[in-house]
């Protein structure tokens, strides 16, 4: 297991790179009104962000059952590779969402028009994910608009950011007592 955590691991941080590091030295000029806070935000916008959060952790309770097994664990390197985990993978995603839903989805509304924009996104956004499970495919596709939705009512890719940040963790939530349970079979 210690070689896919640092596999892992390494992906995330090359995602950071190609997604996060290497458009902003391409791309100067976009960081500063991408990355702005929302402001202001009135109630409806809060609201519906809360209520989103909420049907996403749902949607996560009720699939847990789902989830795949972790499998070799080895204890003694899991808290360590957890905690780097946690860190890289949040990172990662908010350079992933700074490059899906600021770079791209705000160059192409400039271009294009927010419809077309939005479609852009959701095919490359379902591009990146169909190397993965079908299941994960065609989630891609409803989350995707989900995120473009946000990130266009805010101005701002911090909801983008926030709601992949909460979906990611509270699926991953559910595999983390795996990891630290010694009389648990393997999982990951």
């Amino acid at each position: 297991m210690n070689g896919n955590w640092l596999m892992l691991h390494f992906r995330h941080a090359g995602g950071m790179i190609i997604a996060g590091i290497l458009p902003a030295i391409l791309l100067p000029n976009t960081q500063d009104e991408i990355l702005a806070w929302p402001d202001p935000v009135n109630a409806i916008q809060v609201l519906t962000f809360f209520i989103t959060a909420l049907l996403l952790v749902a949607l996560v309770l009720t699939s847990r059952n789902s989830l795949p097994a972790v499998k070799n664990v080895d204890h003694k390197y899991a808290f360590a590779n957890v905690w780097a985990h946690l860190l890289l993978r949040s990172s990662f995603l908010a350079c992933y969402e700074w490059f899906f839903r600021g770079c791209i989805l705000f160059s192409c509304i400039d271009q294009f028009g927010v419809p077309i924009a939005i479609i852009i996104n959701l095919v490359l956004y379902a591009l990146i994910h169909s190397f993965n499970s079908k299941k994960e495919l065609y989630g891609s596709l409803p989350f995707g608009l989900i995120l473009c939705v946000f990130s266009i009512w805010y101005q701002s890719v911090w909801p983008a950011v926030l709601l992949h940040l909460l979906l990611s963790s509270s699926y991953e939530f559910f595999l983390l007592p795996a990891l630290f349970n010694k009389k648990s079979k393997p999982v990951l």
